[in-house]
């Protein structure tokens, strides 16, 4: 393995290595390996060019050879062997990308190495340093209890001013989506939903370090749906005087959804050493503050890929909260990921992916141990145990990463997902607004109307002037949202009374055409019938 010209090198015999450039080696100083009974604690922190130390392990080979202890390394997070456990490694298993933590304010990490007294075999790190991330906080509220009841059209006010970040570093950008297709910025904003449905609004809070929230607070917003104004009474013509009843059966409208399916995106993996490439999916489906509890619950990772080299990759899981599994971990050599185009000369050509999935029910080995020629597609156990995963919250951004330790060879994701148990999911999401049903939320408004005091939804309306004039009824559901009707019945003016024979004639047809006849003595003194549907006097011709 080859470091760069100018890369000093450090040996795990150094006890104290102050650097932010250079190769870290077992005692034989690479290409030779170390000895037998050997024990040395290395303690690597940064010269103040960065903040904090990352190892990144190109070589790891150690022996396994002998009785317990085998040969190991372990790396604490700190700067001597009481910080915390990063963790122990052996044999093969590289421990890929080690970085001290956000919280680890020296920035150093500890090395310990000891071999048995049978077998050898080498290792070595990259050194370097980076600016540790810790997520801000996303605080979020709307001013209501969750969920919050919105009329359509009606404008919330999102609050996001308390989110905070890590010490020494300030929240610089918010970024609110709606889950409507829109999104917007700042700290507090406004938005309106023209449409009824339920809405899980999010914020993501970006600090000054350029680190991101993962945790999700899940505002849940319900629009009002528009009832149907079924068996109210429809406009009609009245004569005046009359009265006319007016009444409606309106009937609220149920909103129901089921869970959004989701898929990760695509993603090259380009030949850049130690450089992370991640790629995320957003569960907003479950109910606020849930997590996995039970590990079977994931019941798999899934990846659509192709690489030319599988020996290269370590591929991990992070969930919301940031803990990690790893599911490959270099091993396998020249073992091909799919169908790849194994061809420097086209480093951007895009091969043929094959899907593969983790699953902690698997039993027919990892990645590593089913390697040579082409990895069969299937399912197989992940190098760690999903059980890494427990107190995860279900909603939140999930996040497949693939790093490329070595030089040569590339490779793409087509797409990834993770499946739940479907047993995680809330129960569907319905609800059905309550309309109102007394005088304060339901009534009939217009000229002459008399409310039924003892029922809201119908009245009766006298037609006194002449003309056509509205009728609205309005309800107010449970959410404070008013809709109404309207109807228009129709008061004509009485006609003048005719003696000409064309009267004559046509009163003769207004008499087969009318219902409700009623024979009186027009105040004239001549004799008429009068037409209550036609709201008209019609002379009879007398002998």
């Amino acid at each position: 393995m080859m470091f760069g010209a100018n890369a000093q090198e450090y040996l795990i015999t150094e006890p104290n290595v102050i650097t932010c450039q250079g190769a870290f080696l077992d005692s034989g100083a690479n290409p030779s390996q170390y000895g037998n009974n050997e024990s040395f604690t290395s303690i690597i922190c940064p010269d103040g060019s960065g903040p904090a130390i990352s190892l990144q392990w190109v070589i790891f080979n150690l022996s396994t050879a002998g009785v317990a202890p085998i040969d190991q390394i372990t790396i604490y997070d700190g700067a001597d062997i009481t910080a915390p456990l990063i963790g122990t490694w052996t044999g093969t298993n590289s421990p890929g990308i080690v970085s001290a933590s956000f919280g680890n304010f020296s920035g150093c990490l500890t090395v310990v190495f000891t071999s048995n007294n049978t077998g050898t075999g080498d290792f070595a790190a990259n050194i370097s340093c980076f600016q540790p991330c810790e997520p801000p906080t996303a605080v979020a509220t709307f001013g209501s209890t969750i969920p919050f009841l919105a009329c359509q059209g009606e404008v919330i006010t999102f609050d996001a001013s308390n989110s905070f970040a890590a010490a020494g570093f300030d929240v610089a950008s918010y970024n609110w989506d709606f889950a409507d297709g829109t999104t917007e910025s700042g700290p507090v904003v406004q938005h309106a939903f023209t449409d009824p449905a339920e809405y899980v609004v999010q914020v993501e809070v970006i600090d000054d370090n350029g680190c991101s929230s993962t945790n999700l607070v899940d505002l849940q917003v319900l629009v009002s749906t528009t009832p149907i104004f079924s068996g109210t009474t429809p406009s009609t013509t009245i004569c005046q005087g009359q009265s006319v009843s007016l009444g409606s059966g309106p009937q609220a409208v149920t909103w129901s959804a089921l869970p959004e399916s989701n898929l990760g995106g695509g993603l090259f993996l380009p030949d850049l050493q130690g450089v992370p490439f991640n790629t995320s999916i957003l569960f907003t489906q479950f109910s606020p503050g849930q997590t996995l509890i039970n590990p079977a619950d994931l019941q798999s990772i899934c990846v659509a890929m192709e690489h030319s080299y599988m020996g290269d990759l370590v591929i991990q899981l992070t969930c919301p909260n940031g803990q990690t599994m790893t599911m490959h971990q270099q091993g396998g050599a020249g073992t091909y990921i799919g169908i790849p185009v194994d061809n420097e000369s086209t480093p951007n050509a895009q091969g043929t992916c094959w899907n593969y999935c983790w699953s902690p029910t698997a039993t027919n080995g990892t990645w590593a141990g089913n390697s040579g020629g082409t990895l069969p597609a299937g399912t197989y156990e992940s190098v760690q145990p999903f059980s890494n995963l427990i107190g995860c919250p279900l909603n939140g951004t999930w996040t497949f990463t693939v790093t490329d330790l070595f030089a040569i060879d590339n490779g793409f994701i087509c797409d990834w997902s993770l499946s739940f148990n479907t047993a995680l999911f809330p129960s569907l999401t319905t609800y059905t607004p309550v309309l109102g049903n007394a005088p304060d939320s339901a009534g009939w408004t217009g000229q002459n109307v008399t409310p039924n005091p003892n029922n809201p939804y119908q009245a009766t309306m006298v037609g006194v002037t002449p003309g056509a004039f509205d009728y609205t009824f309005s309800i107010t559901d449970n959410f404070g949202c008013t809709y109404d009707t309207t109807q228009r019945p129709t008061a004509p003016s009485p006609r003048p009374v005719s003696t000409s024979v064309a009267s004559l004639w046509f009163a003769a047809a207004d008499l087969l055409r009318s219902v409700r006849l009623r024979v009186t003595t027009h105040t004239s003194g001549s004799p008429a019938i009068y037409s209550e549907p036609m709201c008209k006097w019609v002379p009879v011709r007398t002998r």
